[in-house]
């Protein structure tokens, strides 16, 4: 992996220049993988604080989190920070919460997620038994689609619709 340039290198005019516009998770890795590259980069935000999703807002005395919810590749957010020269686990402490989050329907019932397949079943028993089967199914899909779009193509460059359509 590189390292991040010399901070002299960083003002050079000679380097190539990008302009990554939104300071989301995505624009921010963006700008932290080209500047690890040895590019200036500019990053464009119009919202008050970078983070899009992952923003955090304060109102009233409460704090509320925009996301992400789960955070399923820590890895990534690893690399990133290795990119920059630093470790992760120097700056961020990941804390596993069990169940993930819960939602709730107008009817006043709700349902518990979380990573735990037996608990997932039990939750789906509770709140809709005869779902049980739809669920099961819609899980296995959803592992293929991410052994597909994640493992096999998460590393892949899509230049074009045409790109993705060839896929």
């Amino acid at each position: 992996m590189n390292a991040m340039p010399e901070r002299g290198a960083l003002d050079d005019p000679q380097r190539p220049h990008a302009i990554v516009i939104g300071a989301g998770i995505g624009g921010l890795a963006a700008a932290i993988r080209l500047g690890a590259r040895g590019w200036r980069v500019s990053v464009l935000e119009r919202c008050e604080q970078a983070g899009g999703r992952a923003a955090v807002f304060r109102q009233d005395g409460f704090t509320f989190d925009a996301g992400p919810t789960i955070i399923t590749a820590p890895f990534l957010l690893e690399e990133l920070w290795t990119l920059a020269g630093r470790r992760f686990a120097d700056d961020v402490t990941l804390v596993p919460i069990d169940p993930f989050y819960r939602i709730r329907f107008d009817t006043g019932s709700y349902i518990d997620c979380s990573a735990d397949p037996a608990f997932m079943r039990a939750e789906i028993q509770r709140l809709a038994p005869g779902d049980l089967a739809g669920y099961e199914r819609f899980i296995a899909l959803t592992e293929r689609i991410y052994q597909i779009g994640f493992e096999q193509l998460g590393h892949v460059p899509f230049g074009s619709w045409t790109d993705m359509a060839r896929i």
